[in-house]
Order: structure tokens, then C-alpha cells, then sequence
């Protein structure tokens, strides 16, 4: 399959690294975030988002038709690390899968990849961030929903970017050879000694989600693409799969995957910020992915998020300058929680919502 490489010019994000330590965790906002300013009032929507993070306290209940989770393992290239130190190393790795509730395989099924935040200390696994960590509530709503019609049955892959390599472990020397390649400050001057490692992930999940956990998902369990995982074929079924994530997760969201893999996936999701070169990604949409049009992008933050600032800036380039790509209320929505801030509480919300839009 054809591996991508990494894109072009990056530029400088306004938010400090050391802002997004520990976004694995339920971590509340920052006591001295900037003021959040006035977003589009989510209610003048068609679809009816929640907009408080107990709106969906009802779909956390255990529901008498509970999907499973199974573990699915895979081999991929160390991309970052063979990238940067010149190696040509492999990982064996696991992503965790939710089989909806009946799963059949003479059916089709649409499929989400999902991503976690910054890893924190007291973390586990992230790839188990979503349906282990907090799979508690993770799971009942997914169940709840599918159960009640308000989205389909659907598969929902949880993978980490996380690719490291204990023999030959990436740093801030490594990030700001990064930085320089790209040209792209953020990645090697923003944040604290230590920290700046938690920003090459991002630039590199794209090659891995598309050359190993997709094929590697979609060639054993059944979704639109019926087990076929030829490029082509992933091309023709993008409309039924999707790409979310919250804080860093959402960050490679937009790098690896707006601006990396439009042409195999369709509809995106940004939780809690976006930190992405707003032109790198205007010449993907314009030029590489201009043939292929954004099913949706739900964008969601929180009054209280450190992060709302920052998506804010981009959501009102992203609609004034792309608006022959995407149109508020049409393809695009960005729904700002009144209690929200940068914490899974928020985020599952944000998963909600999205499923109410995703694959319809």
C-alpha cells in the first residue's frame, strides 16, 4: 500500500506545549486561560447537540444490549523514529475495537477510528483510553445510542500514535530536527525540556493509520470496504468511515488526518483544539484533497477549555477562507459546551454529538 509522506510548511501554533501535558487524563482548564470568546450559537443547528456535559447523563446507564471490545494486534513501521535517527525498526502493537451489539458478519458496518490526548503519568495504555480507562461510560452510551436509533451500529477503533521505541527514544533534539525539516517552531521551541517529544506523533500517525490499523482492522472485521483494503478500495468507501479525536488527538486529526487522509476518510472530528498550520491544511484542501468533498467535521470545545481559544482562530479561517469546502450548518459545526473544559466529561459529549451527524 502507498505510504504518505509527511506534508509540507508548519507554522507556529499559538498554545503553549506545556498546556497539553497530561490530556489523557480528566485534567480540568488552566486557571488562567484566556477568555473564552462568543462562538456560533450551537442552537441555530438542525441537529440537536447537546450542549452541557450532563445533557447525556441518561445514555451512561448500563444498557441490556451491550456491544464487546476485543483486542486486535498488528505489526508497523516505527515511522518517526525510523524517520528521524535513520533506523528501520518494527512495532508490534494492539488497537481495541467495540463490535456493536449483534454483530453480524453478513452485515456492513461503518467504522470510527479514535484517538486519545497526552499521555499522562498516572495513565495506562492510551490506546485503552476510550474503552477501558473510561469505558464505564464510554461504552453505555455507545450502546444506548445504537439501542434508541440515534446513530447506526457502527465499529469504533481506539489506537494509540504513541510509537515508541525503548531502545532509541525521541527527545527534544529529535523534535527540533523535526521542527527544522518542517519549518515549524512549535514542535521544537514551544514547552518545556522533555515535553517537546509529545509533539512529532501527530506529524506521523497518518502514515501508520493508513498503511497498518486500517488495512489490518478492515481486513478482519466486516465494514463497507468488505474486507478489501486495496487503496482503491478504501478510496471508493470513505464515505463510511470516520477519524476523531480529543486535545492531541484532535491536533492529529487535522495533521495526519484532514490534511493527510481525505481521500480515505470522510468524516472528522476535533475535540478540544486543533493546532495545525492553518495553510498547510488549506493547500490539502485545495489542492490534494480538492476532488474529495468533507462529509462533516464536528468541531467541539468548552467555555472553560484552555484549548477554545486556538480552535476558535482556526474555525474562523476554515470558514472564511474554505468556504467552497465547508459551510456551517451544512458540513461543518462547532458546538462550545457552557460547562465544558479539557476533561473527558466534555469529550464524551463530543463524541455524542458527532455520532448524531457521522454516517447519515
Amino acid at each position: 500500500m502507498k505510504k504518505k509522506a509527511i506534508g509540507s510548511v508548519l507554522a507556529a501554533a499559538a498554545l503553549s506545549l506545556s498546556l497539553l501535558a497530561g490530556c489523557g487524563a480528566s485534567a480540568p482548564a488552566s486557571s488562567d486561560a484566556p477568555a473564552a470568546t462568543a462562538a456560533p450559537a450551537s442552537s441555530d443547528y438542525k441537529w440537536d447537540f447537546a450542549k452541557k456535559n450532563s445533557s447525556i447523563d441518561d445514555l451512561k446507564q448500563p444498557c441490556d444490549e451491550q456491544g464487546t471490545v476485543v483486542e486486535l494486534e498488528y505489526d508497523t513501521p516505527a515511522y518517526a523514529v525510523n524517520d528521524l535517527l535513520g533506523l528501520d525498526e518494527t512495532l508490534h502493537k494492539k488497537v481495541e475495537v467495540y463490535l456493536p451489539y449483534g454483530y453480524d458478519e453478513t452485515k456492513q458496518y461503518n467504522i470510527l477510528y479514535l484517538l486519545h490526548g497526552t499521555e499522562g503519568e498516572t495513565d495506562g495504555p492510551m490506546e485503552e483510553f476510550w474503552l477501558k480507562q473510561w469505558g464505564d461510560t464510554t461504552l453505555p452510551v455507545l450502546d444506548n445510542m445504537i439501542k434508541q436509533g440515534l446513530c447506526e451500529p457502527l465499529i469504533v477503533v481506539t489506537p494509540t500514535y504513541y510509537s515508541r521505541v525503548e531502545e532509541h527514544p525521541l527527545g527534544d533534539a529529535e523534535a527540533e530536527a523535526l521542527a527544522e525539516k518542517l519549518n515549524d517552531p512549535y514542535i521544537g521551541k514551544e514547552g518545556d525540556d522533555g515535553e517537546r517529544e509529545q509533539n512529532i506523533w501527530p506529524e506521523y500517525f497518518g502514515q501508520e493509520l493508513r498503511n497498518n490499523i486500517i488495512p489490518a482492522v478492515e481486513s478482519q472485521y466486516l465494514t463497507y470496504a468488505n474486507k478489501d483494503v486495496s487503496e482503491e478500495n478504501l478510496i471508493a468507501t470513505r464515505d463510511h468511515r470516520g477519524f476523531a479525536g480529543l486535545s492531541r488527538g484532535a491536533m492529529t486529526v487535522a495533521r495526519s488526518g484532514l490534511t493527510q487522509n481525505t481521500d480515505i476518510i470522510s468524516w472528522f472530528g476535533s475535540y478540544s483544539g486543533v493546532w495545525a498550520d492553518f495553510d498547510r491544511f488549506k493547500n490539502a484542501m485545495e489542492n490534494d484533497f480538492k476532488d474529495y468533498n468533507i462529509n462533516f467535521w464536528y468541531n467541539g470545545n468548552g467555555k472553560g477549555d484552555f484549548a477554545l481559544e486556538n480552535h476558535e482562530e482556526f474555525r474562523d479561517k476554515t470558514l472564511d477562507e474554505l468556504s467552497d469546502k465547508f459551510t456551517d450548518g451544512e458540513n461543518y459545526a462547532f458546538v462550545t459546551l457552557r460547562d465544558g473544559g479539557h476533561m473527558y466529561l466534555s469529550w464524551i459529549v463530543d463524541l455524542y454529538n458527532s455520532l448524531l451527524v457521522f454516517f447519515k
